[in-house]
């Protein structure tokens, strides 16, 4: 995976990690709300799952915020 790459995903992921704080919601109670995998979503936030877009709009779902929240500062 290309550096660059990895940025986007780490950035992606650290606005997964705020939003869920934000929401006072552990990596648990997201992974039931959306239906992804817990290990999933830990992966994600971690920027090492470069997933398909689905997973993160069924994150933005449960998290009810609009899914380019989730790409904010992406560069």
């Amino acid at each position: 995976m290309a550096e660059s790459d990895t940025a986007v995903l780490k950035q992606i992921g650290r606005n997964i990690r705020a939003e869920r704080a934000r929401r006072e919601m552990t990596q648990e109670s997201l992974a039931h709300a959306s239906g992804v995998a817990v290990a999933q979503v830990a992966r994600m936030e971690r920027g090492e799952s470069d997933t398909g877009i689905s997973k993160y709009i069924l994150l933005a779902r449960a998290l009810k915020v609009k899914p380019e929240l989730l790409l904010q500062d992406v560069q």
